[in-house]
């Protein structure tokens, strides 16, 4: 992938690039990091692999997603 499509992929609310392309409406679930890796289940059973210097970013991205999703914290 051109670094330029990477660069426009951080703007889009709903995706990251780990070893293949996230659609967070699709996770079912995710793993926590070990030496090696981290792992995304997607719906249909497809998982999606990171490294484990991608937890923290992916882990950002995808809180901020679900909370605009929702009334997350309002009274």
């Amino acid at each position: 992938m051109k670094e330029s499509d990477k660069a426009r992929l951080e703007w889009i609310p709903d995706v990251f690039m780990l070893a293949s392309l996230c659609q967070f409406k699709y996770i079912q679930t995710i793993s926590e990091p070990n030496d090696t890796n981290f792992v995304v289940g997607m719906a249909g059973g497809y998982e999606v692999f990171g490294k484990p210097e991608q937890y923290d970013a992916f882990i950002d991205k995808y809180l901020i997603w679900l909370e605009m999703r929702g009334d997350y914290g309002k009274v």
